[in-house]
């Protein structure tokens, strides 16, 4: 994995990955920051080396 944070730029390494009908990679801040907004608006929030949709959702 080697996605860097879609917020900050390619300086940023992504931690987590938000999907929905697209995906997003942000890192621990940006994700501290947008998971609350981003949730209420159907995304789902998983670490970034997770590859299926059936592990626990980040924090």
């Amino acid at each position: 994995m080697n996605e860097t944070c879609d917020r900050c730029g390619p300086a940023v390494r992504a931690a987590y990955r938000a999907v929905r009908g697209g995906q997003l990679y942000l890192c621990q801040h940006c994700t501290a920051q947008l998971s609350p907004a981003l949730r209420a608006q159907g995304w789902t929030v998983w670490p970034a080396g997770h590859n299926s949709l059936g592990g626990r959702a980040a924090a």
